[in-house]
């Protein structure tokens, strides 16, 4: 299973989507796909803010089912949003405090995150990007130490793109 999947009911969401009936929802890949079908758009983390920008000014917008995504968009689109508050168990499990003594251990790592962290940790990121752009920014980057907010999956991608520079994984909440 999927934490962010689960956490959208298709009984709750429809109750959500009924309290706004002129919005247009965008619900990110990661829904099931009984939210898929009650949804106008679906999104990745790479096209989440274009898709929001494209949708006429006058026009109320849901986002689910990532509270964390949502409210990422809704602060580069200034986009006011009905969020859904879901999240994925991996990107929220993130230590804030355990990612201050690393990034106090290794000043002169850049903190790369997927926009599905909390904001706390969005805030102190040099760079916010999908899964695709974190692995992209490591490799155009000229920094050499990155610490890497998001699913550990991508950090043998990363070591093996680029072996010559020291990737460290966010903590996670023990």
């Amino acid at each position: 299973g999927c934490s962010l999947a689960d956490s959208a009911d298709e009984e709750a969401f429809k109750l959500f989507k009924a309290k706004h009936p002129e919005a247009v929802v965008v619900s990110y890949i990661n829904c099931t796909a009984k939210v898929k079908a009650m949804s106008d758009y679906i999104c990745t983390s790479s096209n989440a803010v274009d898709i929001v920008k494209a949708i006429p000014a006058d026009k109320e917008i849901i986002f689910a089912p990532d509270e964390n995504l949502g409210k990422y968009v809704q602060q580069v689109t200034g986009r006011k949003m009905h969020i859904w508050e879901g999240a994925c168990i991996v990107h929220v499990n993130i230590s804030v405090e355990k990612l201050n003594g690393l990034l106090d251990k290794y000043p002169e790592a850049e903190l790369i995150a997927h926009p599905e962290c909390l904001t706390e940790v969005l805030n102190k990121a040099h760079f916010i990007g999908s899964t695709k752009a974190l692995l992209e920014y490591v490799q155009q980057s000229p920094a050499t130490t990155f610490i890497v907010a998001t699913e550990a999956g991508i950090l043998f991608k990363m070591r093996e793109a680029v072996p010559h520079k020291k990737i460290i994984p966010a903590p996670a909440v023990e």
